[in-house]
């Protein structure tokens, strides 16, 4: 019987050591690897879990639930979450871009917007048509967000800061009115047919942009443009910095040119509180209409305007009347109340100039400018009720104010 020396049975003790080792190594790994899989299985089912009922927030009838949503759907854009399950990001941006194109504009769709910048990259990403009017596209720790080939056609970025972007953005029919765009490389993008009526640029990179169409470019960039296959392109390297010119410290008053001697006080009200201000008001009474020319002469003092305060009093009283007859909307009127038509004619004068508009409306006025739901970023709303000596502490005066760009 062969027997075994101690240097052949320390070998096979060894062998069997690595081996049980190894065994064991595979084991651990392979249980490591199902509990890891569990353990994934679990957090991706408690992610979308958690995503379902943030959605199911954000169309809550509670303003608190449906911001604290808002806020909350952040988490799935640049976190572990969105590394490790990456179509939770997508789907986070396809909710906010779906109710951008619907929400009008206000705080909870502000906060929607402004979480978008979260995502880092939004390349490919539908953007059509949302309302991204005042928001903050960017990142304030000076990294950049890609947004190459994101498609941005006809969305309202009115008043809006866009910062730290790069890539080959579409904005083909946007609005970017009144927008400020930072420290972007925008090389190739497209502005074909934008609104860049006083749009501020500021260090950004334009190579080969296309300009093609677009209205009330910066004189800076507009005449470096050249024409390259039938487009307006913009040829330079170098960061641009371009502004429109600014405007005399003027504010146009759209009123009526005979009102009670109550509607006349509370203009002269705004009047003071504004000139206190340091502005000067435009204050055109009946008296000051030449007789000739009149339409030039209004837009000249509105041209000449920084923004503008429309007055919405009762000038027409209504008894018995049908609105859009034979039609789909038809409307009996009964008791009805109107403004003075001309405030239809200098507002729309401010607005294609690009200016931002007070309403001071009378709690009756209900129609065209004067409409509940009229929804922009940069028309502010106040009623003829509210305390006109107390317009200092009015949110919606302040918020006005500070749209005003000289």
């Amino acid at each position: 019987m062969y027997e075994l020396n101690f240097s052949e049975a320390a070998g096979i003790i060894a062998v069997i050591t690595v081996v049980s080792a190894i065994v064991v190594g595979v084991l651990k790994f392979i249980i490591n690897d199902i509990y890891d899989f569990k353990n994934s299985n679990k957090r991706k089912e408690e992610s979308k879990n958690s995503l379902t009922s943030i959605i199911s927030n954000l169309s809550s009838s509670e303003n608190t639930s449906k911001l604290s949503a808002a806020i909350m759907l952040r988490r799935f854009m640049n976190t572990k979450i969105s590394h490790e399950f990456p179509y939770l990001q997508t789907e986070s941006i396809n909710v906010i871009a779906s109710m951008l194109k619907v929400l009008p504009t206000g705080v909870f769709q502000k906060t929607l917007a402004d979480g978008l910048a979260y995502a880092v990259n939004l390349s490919n990403v539908d953007l059509q048509r949302t309302n991204l009017q005042d928001t903050y596209l960017g990142r304030k720790d000076g990294t950049s967000i890609l947004m190459d080939n994101t498609d941005l056609f006809l969305s309202d970025l009115s008043y809006a800061l866009i910062e730290h972007i790069d890539g080959k953005a579409i904005f083909y029919r946007s609005i970017l009115f009144c927008s400020q765009i930072k420290n972007c490389d925008f090389s190739g993008a497209t502005f074909r047919e934008a609104d860049l009526t006083n749009t501020c640029f500021k260090n950004v990179i334009l190579k080969d942009a296309d300009f093609t169409g677009a209205i009330n470019i910066p004189e800076a960039i507009e005449k470096e443009l050249v024409l390259s296959d039938g487009k307006s392109i913009y040829p330079h390297e170098e960061p641009v910095s371009a502004k429109h010119s600014t405007l005399d410290k003027s504010i146009f008053f759209s009123m009526p040119s005979v009102m009670s001697k109550e509607n006349e006080l509370l203009t002269k009200d705004y009047k003071a509180y504004l000139e206190g201000l340091g502005y000067n008001v435009i204050y055109y009474i009946k008296d000051d209409y030449p007789s000739f020319g009149q339409l030039n002469r209004i837009r000249e003092k509105i041209l000449a305007s920084s923004a503008m305060v429309a007055f919405g009093f009762k000038q027409t009283n209504i008894h018995d009347a049908t609105f859009r007859p034979q039609t789909n909307n038809e409307e009996k009127w009964n008791d009805k109340w109107l403004a003075t038509p001309w405030n239809e004619i200098e507002v729309g004068m401010g607005l294609m100039k690009g200016m931002p508009i007070l309403l001071v409306k009378d709690p009756h006025i209900d129609m065209g400018i004067f409409d509940s739901n009229l929804s922009e970023c940069f028309v502010a709303k106040v009623s003829t009720d509210d305390d006109s000596r107390k317009l200092a502490q009015n949110k919606e005066v302040v918020k006005w104010l500070s749209k005003i760009t000289l």
